[in-house]
């Protein structure tokens, strides 16, 4: 007769292999495994939008696992940068806006295709680096760990995933505005302060 702290394991274990199963899943041509609750953040990577007032926080962002470059290697205008909404937002195909895109931060909208095929697209229009941000407008708390594709195409600039909610109120002041970039800056080094010290945008709930 099977005990109760070896049936109590095995149903654990059963629940943790479900578990895992439903976090690695293919969506919008893109693989991914989702962090549902994220309190970790030593490896993640933070910029700050100085303008204008409504957006002036610190947003955090999940460097690519598996594809792109460390953001540490690439070296970034102290103030100069800006963060620039790629058209079409999807960043698919060639830009339409490849010479704003020179030398700054492509920001780019989650599906139509892999978030590898985004990141080489906007590095061959000349971004120093990538923020993609997830497709669901309502989420602030799944964090992508954004992984290759497994195609033979490489990367050679650092990518980055933004919650959805952020990314959708981002996009809808940018369109109130009528704005194509904000300037900000980018990384900033937060390793060490803790998360409630941090800036966030006052949607963002961790």
């Amino acid at each position: 007769m099977i005990s109760i702290r070896k049936a109590v394991f095995i149903v654990n274990t059963f629940l943790l292999c479900v578990l895992l199963v439903f976090n690695i899943y293919f969506t919008n041509g893109d693989m991914t495994i989702v962090d549902i609750k994220e309190f970790e953040y030593g490896g993640d990577i933070f910029f700050e939008i100085t303008h204008p007032p409504e957006l002036q926080y610190t947003y955090r962002i999940r460097p690519a696992k598996s594809f792109g470059i460390p953001f540490d290697k690439e070296k970034f205008p102290a103030k100069k940068t800006k963060l620039v909404l790629v058209d079409p937002h999807h960043g698919c195909e060639m830009p339409k806006n490849a010479k704003q895109l020179e030398g700054n931060v492509a920001f780019v909208k989650r599906g139509v295709c892999s978030f590898l095929k985004k990141t080489v697209i906007s590095e061959i229009s000349g971004a120093r680096a990538i923020v993609i941000t997830d497709n669901n407008i309502y989420d602030d708390t799944a964090y992508i760990h954004m992984i290759d594709d497994e195609s033979e195409m490489s990367a050679n600039i650092p990518a980055g995933f933004l919650v959805g909610k952020s990314g959708h109120l981002i996009h809808t002041k940018m369109s109130e505005l009528m704005m194509t970039e904000l300037p900000i800056v980018f990384p900033l080094n937060m390793t060490y302060v803790p998360l409630h010290e941090i800036k966030q945008p006052p949607w963002i709930t961790i």
